[in-house]
Order: C-alpha cells, then sequence, then structure tokens
C-alpha cells in the first residue's frame, strides 16, 4: 500500500505550496522515496546536494510515486541546481 504522504506531498505540489525540491523531504522521508523507488539511499543523498545528478529515470520514477506530471518535478529539481542545500539541524 502507497504511503499517504504522497498523496499530500501530490496536493502540495500541484498548489504551488512547494517552492524548492528539498521540501519534499519535509513531507515525506527519503528513507520512504528510497525504499519505493528502488533508488539507492547514499545516491539519493547525493542527488539531493547535486540536483544535476538525478537522471531521467530517477525524475519519472519518483514523480509516479508522488503521482504529478514528471516536468514539475523537474522543473522544481532544474531550479535547485546551483543552489546551495539548507542543512537540516
Amino acid at each position: 500500500m502507497k504511503d499517504r504522504r504522497y498523496n499530500a506531498l501530490k496536493s502540495y505540489i500541484e498548489s504551488g505550496a512547494i517552492k524548492s525540491f528539498t521540501e519534499i523531504f519535509d513531507i515525506i522521508p527519503k528513507s520512504t522515496i528510497v525504499k519505493d523507488s528502488g533508488i539507492n539511499y547514499v545516491r539519493l543523498t547525493n542527488k539531493i546536494i547535486h540536483p544535476d545528478k538525478f537522471t531521467v529515470k530517477d525524475i519519472i520514477i519518483i514523480s509516479q510515486l508522488i503521482d504529478v506530471d514528471s516536468r514539475k518535478l523537474y522543473d522544481l529539481i532544474a531550479a535547485a541546481v546551483g543552489k546551495p542545500v539548507q542543512k537540516k539541524g
């Protein structure tokens, strides 16, 4: 069964409430996306820090999990390229 947080995330992305790619992980943990996508945890973490490393395949897989148009996810990732990642804590 799909994690219910994906539905919340979809609503936030479609409404424009999510302004940056890293905000996705405030809603749903990386570990959940890793488990559901099959993307390695270390690789996903590296791609979050260096968003230019995301592949089209990664974007499609994650957008299917969230059930949003892959172009919306791409736009968030593309906007993150070149921006420093905010560290939590």
